[in-house]
């Protein structure tokens, strides 16, 4: 199996993130005709967690990317 390079591996897992807020996304929009009150709690302790998990990787990515053109 081939390695991948920090940069390539830091952006898989940026669009990883994007899926999992996606997905997240469409559960709450499930559980919404349940109960809408778990959907509120469900989008907004996911989200929150995906959100920060976005910035986390885009600082990486952008930490690797100014270290490649250096």
């Amino acid at each position: 199996m081939k390695s991948l390079s920090p940069y390539e591996s830091a952006r898989r897992e940026l669009v990883m993130t994007i899926l999992y807020m996606a997905v997240i996304t469409f559960q709450a929009i499930y559980v919404a005709s349940k109960s809408l009150s778990a959907a509120i709690v469900i989008f907004i302790i996911f989200q929150s967690i995906g959100v920060l998990m976005l910035r986390h990787y885009i600082k990486k990515l952008k930490k690797l990317k100014d270290d490649q053109s250096t």
